[in-house]
């Protein structure tokens, strides 16, 4: 089962793969990202990344993802699932309704790096959008815990707490 999905435009990186894992222990790292589950380099890369304490790391493109969370070997298994942005997130977590918890990092947009133009900060160094707060807002309405958090020793920002900067 799908324990935690993590928006982090870098997908996997030190902060991931040590912090987040060393606090989650999942039995799979997986990644839904259709670039790098198109590219094998990419994908050599981010399965580098992978930490010992963890069984698997696996790329999939966003509607393999869908499919392969649904399976009963996945379901048994504790996942951490990593996606570039809020609309990934709100892609697979709305197909796969097992997925009740979501994690706010840092987007990276496309070859500009860390773009916070038309953004507003939701908790310290997390920016996002109006249209993507309307995302997660959908998301939060049908039950799925949402909140931001660079770290997991940061303090989490929960949506109710994000959503008034959106009124």
């Amino acid at each position: 089962m799908v324990e935690l999905v993590r928006v982090d435009g870098r997908l996997i990186h030190g902060m991931v793969a040590v912090t987040w894992c060393g606090v989650l222990h999942p039995e799979i790292l997986a990644v839904a990202n259709d670039a790098a589950a198109n590219d094998e380099i990419h994908k050599m890369t981010l399965k580098l990344a992978k930490p010992g304490n963890v069984e698997q790391c696996l790329v999939w493109t966003l509607d393999k993802a869908v499919e392969k969370l649904q399976e009963q070997k996945f379901i048994k298994k504790k996942v951490f699932l990593t996606v570039a942005t809020v609309e990934d997130a709100h892609y697979i977590i709305t197909r796969v309704p097992t997925i009740k918890t979501l994690n706010i990092g840092p987007e990276v947009d496309g070859a500009k790096g860390r773009d916070t133009t038309g953004k507003i900060e939701i908790s310290s160094g997390v920016y996002t959008s109006p249209a993507k707060f309307a995302l997660l807002k959908e998301l939060h309405e049908k039950g799925v815990e949402v909140f931001a958090q660079i770290t997991p020793a940061m303090a989490k920002t929960d949506f109710a707490v994000f959503a008034k900067k959106f009124e």
